[in-house]
């Protein structure tokens, strides 16, 4: 089957020509037939021209460019639409990910996953300051989405072509690429994979993105599980407020139906009004979000997800 090799790639220049040797010298020992795909994204230290000069000199070679810099997610989808492979492997361009890993990978592609995840080792040793916040933003991750895994965020990985060709990746949700995955249903799973120390550049990477990262695997865990039902969440939001809101009003109610004025309980009457407010607007959101949600076309379900049972020679009915 043939291998499509995505490689973002921002600022790389130094690293690029090596990466490229030694994906060749391994993919090449393997006897499969291959594609290399670099994504520029924007770079502005010469990885263009470097880019260009590998695409003349070899036709395995092809080469992307995005005219500003937008980050990984926008590379990747750049590259899986470009690709042609059935199998789609990616790593980073600085030489950390050690392509010897490549057939490991492969290997624990088999009937039973669809997404290998790297679980990088060493990491530790060669990058302390890196892997503490990434442990910690992995712990948390895991407990959000119930996928376990080691390193979720790990640059190598491989992936049959259909998952690659079904993520909607926006932002920086190239971070979540197997919860992504596994939501969609494909079978996800992780191996262990060579980690070196950088050569060239620095990390653009630690505690600073932190923060960034668990606001979004907030939003993205929300966005799994209330896309299709945006008013489960908003009217849990709301119905607090509005049965507070409601036994203040049904309490003052009871106080005037047994004698007493209305003026006496005038904090309660604005505290209700205010909390029934509060509550209507925000299940007229969710509500909104129902409109919403009915509007928008369900995507279509990927390759391989769907098949016909109880055949002896089953086949994907998108396939009939």
């Amino acid at each position: 089957m043939r291998l499509s090799i995505v490689i973002p790639a921002y600022n790389e220049r130094d690293s690029i020509g090596a990466v490229f040797e030694e994906i060749s010298q391994v993919v090449s020992a393997l006897g499969r037939d291959f594609e290399i795909i670099f994504v520029d994204d924007g770079s502005t230290d010469g990885t263009e021209a470097l880019l260009a000069t590998l695409t003349e000199s070899d036709d395995r070679v092809h080469a992307i460019r995005l005219q500003r810099n937008q980050g990984k997610s926008a590379a990747y989808m750049a590259g899986f639409a470009e690709a042609t492979g059935s199998i789609v492997v990616t790593l980073d361009a600085d030489l950390q990910d050690d392509p010897i890993s490549i057939p490991t990978l492969l290997n624990a592609l088999n009937d039973h996953s669809d997404v290998v995840i790297g679980w990088k080792e060493g990491r530790f040793q060669n990058e302390a300051r890196k892997a503490v916040p990434s442990f910690v933003f992995n712990a948390i991750v895991s407990a959000m989405f119930g996928l376990r895994l080691h390193d979720s965020n790990c640059g190598m990985r491989a992936m049959r072509a259909e998952v690659a060709k079904s993520l909607d990746l926006r932002g920086d949700y190239y971070r979540f690429i197997p919860q992504l995955a596994s939501h969609m249903g494909f079978r996800v799973v992780e191996e262990r994979v060579q980690h070196r120390r950088r050569k060239f550049g620095t990390t653009k990477y630690g505690w600073s993105r932190f923060l960034t990262g668990l606001l979004d695997a907030i939003a993205l865990r929300f966005t799994m599980s209330f896309q299709e039902k945006p008013l489960h969440a908003f009217g849990a939001l709301a119905l607090p407020f509005l049965g507070t809101g409601f036994l203040l009003e049904a309490y003052v109610l009871y106080q005037k139906a047994v004698g007493d004025a209305f003026l006496d309980h005038v904090a309660a009457i604005s505290v209700g009004a205010l909390f029934l407010t509060f509550g209507m607007q925000i299940l007229c959101v969710g509500l909104v979000g129902v409109l919403l949600a009915a509007s928008h076309r369900p995507p279509r379900l990927p390759t391989g997800l769907v098949s016909r049972l109880g055949s002896p020679d089953a086949y994907r009915l998108d396939q009939k």
